[in-house]
């Protein structure tokens, strides 16, 4: 009883003291402006959390009328950078497994059995222990420094300079993780599948990505995506950079007639 009533207070005190050390770093690498716009950007979340999930359940409305409508009657939610499944438990309120099949992507091996734990008989879940890439091959897994992360932390990256404004980035795992292409798959999902979702969370791949997924006309395949963009967290001149990359994204994908909203 005295470990399960104080481990919500360990945990509590772990986070804290991982975010007064982020904090720390920012003051000292870019000053109190930079501080206070991340504050500011982390302050308003709730606000955006609101209009998200508005945006998501529309979104899922209209995939479902698509989905009656369709021959397969059938739909595919690939979440990628799963982590210990948050983003299934949220996106399959609306996505909801009676219509969606699942692919959760996941390169660290510390969160399988997370992701396992929410297979269940009315629910097609698929697991692939894998980062997506816009190539086949292996990559170094990155993350912070080990005081500052645990076994499952969700910030790791196949990008070195992911966070670069937050931490230095440490090699996380002792193993190199397999990758793949993310295109490919959307590719060969659409011929199985009449409408594919996809949530992108690759803290900082997210880049190259979608730029593949735009020169091989991948993204056209997409009903909608929902991706988190991680310029906030690098550093000037390259947040700049990857700001302006940001938009001719969004637009690339408008134009081709796929919902895109900015996960959080």
């Amino acid at each position: 009883m005295l470990i399960s009533a104080t481990a919500p207070v360990v945990q509590l005190a772990t986070k804290l003291n991982r975010k007064i050390q982020q904090a720390t770093h920012v003051l000292r690498a870019e000053g109190f402006g930079r501080f206070l716009q991340l504050s500011a950007w982390s302050l308003s979340e709730p606000l955006r959390s609101v209009w998200l999930r508005r945006r998501v359940a529309a979104d899922a409305r209209q995939a479902s009328s698509k989905l009656r409508a369709a021959e397969r009657n059938r739909g595919l939610f690939i979440d990628c950078g799963s982590n210990v499944g948050q983003g299934y438990r949220y996106f399959s309120r609306y996505y909801t497994p009676d219509r969606f099949d699942y692919v959760l992507v996941e390169p660290n091996r510390n969160c399988l059995p997370h992701l396992d734990a929410l297979r269940s008989e009315n629910a097609t879940m698929e697991i692939i222990v894998k980062a997506a890439s816009v190539k086949d091959g292996f990559a170094e897994l990155f993350g912070p420094p080990p005081e500052r992360s645990g076994p499952t932390h969700q910030g790791c990256s196949i990008v070195f300079d992911h966070n670069e404004s937050l931490y230095q980035s440490l090699r996380f795992s002792p193993d190199l993780v397999e990758t793949f292409s993310l295109s490919q798959m959307i590719r060969a999902k659409r011929e199985v599948y009449d409408v594919v979702v996809l949530k992108l969370d690759v803290e900082g791949a997210e880049y190259e990505i979608l730029d593949d997924m735009i020169r091989s006309g991948s993204h056209r395949d997409l009903y909608a995506a929902y991706v988190e963009f991680h310029s906030l967290k690098m550093r000037t001149p390259e947040r700049r950079r990857k700001r302006i990359a940001e938009f001719q994204v969004m637009d690339a994908f408008r134009k081709a007639g796929t919902r895109f909203r900015e996960w959080i």
